[in-house]
């Protein structure tokens, strides 16, 4: 009898432990193990879901431990392979597969709870960001962009992840959350927040089935600001179609991809009608890098004098006196003639444009290349008095800069600029104010102004800070100090 009783006792304990092993999730190492051995049999990855799919109707990771001693006791005694008979009918299992069928293989999701924030998909084939806001029985409110969804439980897809981080660390479970700087997974031991910048290696699945796009693990985030200028120097890139924007010195319409206009518009309201076309000839990218060309014009009516004067009153001397003209105590009216008439101005430019994705895969950092030529020195002795003249050096206008910018984050960038200009002039933070708005006697909302120190070679930096998609504002350490950029119109 004790015999027969201790018989009994095993056997219910070995009953058990195969109950317990039949819905016990499947160890990492046995998918490990599973990997290894279909990688060895020549089945590639791809192959190898589909065929776990098909058979268990679940991706690898939700296996049990049964189905995953199964499967690696099928390797090894060869039932499966790529070339063997076992697996050709899944190969054409799948393609007899309907629409219905594949919809149905898909996983639920199994977790979802309120303040869960990302990007969901269903099984519908669409796709949503947002923020679960309420989860009743079986209807969760889904808060997006477009507005409030109540939706069904049964529709969202279960989305899971295999991350391993550079330390070697792994994690498998379920996407609670993400945005640009990490992800958060439960996993069955708890939740884990991963950053995305320590991330070495990751597969996702979207209801069990795997989303080759292996780049989203690090979402590239791009900089809010999309730069038509550093400073006050253009870059290739033009305003996008059919959009209107306003900044401290101009306003501008992008017409197409490739052609935009803009204005001046304080000058036009002093009589001095202006046009800026730019174009873009040359742009080439690629998933990871951009580059482009493109030449602009700037076409004056009547551009004044004063400005002329003022930009380059450092070229301007006394006859006979080698010293410069500092204008300490003048203003251009009292060098110039009379009867000076303002002149049709012409300037051109040419810049190049290169950008690329951080090594770190986070945001871009971009360079540009320009030069600037204009006709302001044309008729340059018809300007001064007979007892003035012009510094033998300025015979031709030119500016010629590199600049950069730099992601720190997605609403922030750092800029920097250094250029060759023999008419540019440093000026503190109190006279860049004045000439500004004109109280220097100066053309308003224009930098101009007879004083300041000549600079031919001059470097600046500093950050741009996008409050949203559509304005941004910017300060650094050279005249006008402070930028702003408004894009507020898009058809």
């Amino acid at each position: 009898m004790k015999y027969l009783k201790s018989s009994s006792i095993i056997t219910v304990l070995m009953f058990c432990s195969l109950l317990y092993a039949q819905t016990e999730q499947i160890f990492f190492g046995q998918q490990k193990a599973i990997k290894s051995l279909s990688e060895q049999s020549g089945m590639s990855e791809a192959d190898l879901d589909t065929y776990i799919q098909q058979r268990y109707g679940v991706p690898i990771h939700k296996l049990t431990q049964t189905q995953g001693a199964s499967l690696i006791t099928d390797f090894q005694n060869g039932s499966i392979s790529k070339a063997s008979n076992v697996s050709k009918p899944a190969v054409q299992k799948e393609v007899q597969l309907t629409a219905a069928d594949k919809k149905a293989l898909l996983t639920a999701a199994s977790v979802l709870e309120i303040g869960m924030k990302k990007r969901f998909h269903f099984r519908d084939g669409s796709i949503n960001e947002g923020e679960i806001a309420n989860v009743d029985d079986e209807v969760v409110t889904l808060l997006t962009e477009s507005g409030e969804f109540k939706i069904p439980k049964t529709e969202f897809l279960a989305e899971t992840a295999e991350i391993t981080n550079k330390k070697g660390e792994k994690f498998v479970g379920h996407v609670l959350s993400e945005d640009e700087e990490e992800f958060k997974i439960r996993t069955q031991y708890g939740d884990a927040t991963i950053h995305k910048r320590n991330i070495e290696k990751m597969s996702r699945f979207h209801g069990g089935i795997l989303d080759k796009k292996t780049e989203e693990r690090k979402r590239f985030y791009i900089g809010e600001a999309v730069l038509l200028s550093v400073f006050l120097d253009p870059t290739a890139t033009p305003l996008s179609p059919n959009t209107f924007y306003i900044s401290g010195m101009s306003l501008g319409y992008g017409l197409t991809d490739r052609f935009m206009l803009t204005t001046k518009y304080a000058s036009n309201f002093g009589g001095d009608l202006n046009l800026h076309p730019k174009m873009r000839f040359y742009h080439k990218k690629t998933a990871d890098s951009e580059r482009s060309l493109a030449f602009g014009l700037g076409f004056h009516r009547s551009y004044p004098v004063e400005s002329i004067l003022g930009k380059y009153s450092h070229g301007i001397k006394v006859k006979g006196d080698s010293t410069l003209n500092q204008f300490d105590s003048m203003d251009a009216k009292d060098v110039m003639k009379d009867n000076a008439k303002d002149p049709m101005y012409v300037e051109a430019y040419l810049v190049l444009t290169s950008s690329r994705i951080n090594p770190s895969g986070r945001g871009k950092v971009g360079w540009n290349l320009g030069a600037k030529v204009t006709n302001a020195f044309a008729n340059k002795d018809d300007f001064l008095k007979a007892e003035y003249s012009w510094d033998k050096k300025f015979k031709v206008p030119y500016r010629i800069w590199a600049s950069l910018d730099y992601d720190l984050r997605k609403d922030l960038k750092f800029v920097a600029s250094m250029w060759a200009d023999n008419g540019y002039k440093t000026m503190d933070a109190g006279t860049a104010f004045r000439d500004y708005i004109g109280s220097d006697g100066s053309p308003a909302l224009s930098i101009d102004s007879v004083t300041g120190e000549e600079s031919l070679v001059d470097f600046d930096f500093g950050i741009l800070y996008a409050l949203n998609e559509n304005f941004r504002i910017g300060v650094h350490f050279q005249q006008p100090f402070l930028d702003f950029y408004w894009e507020f119109f898009e058809f």
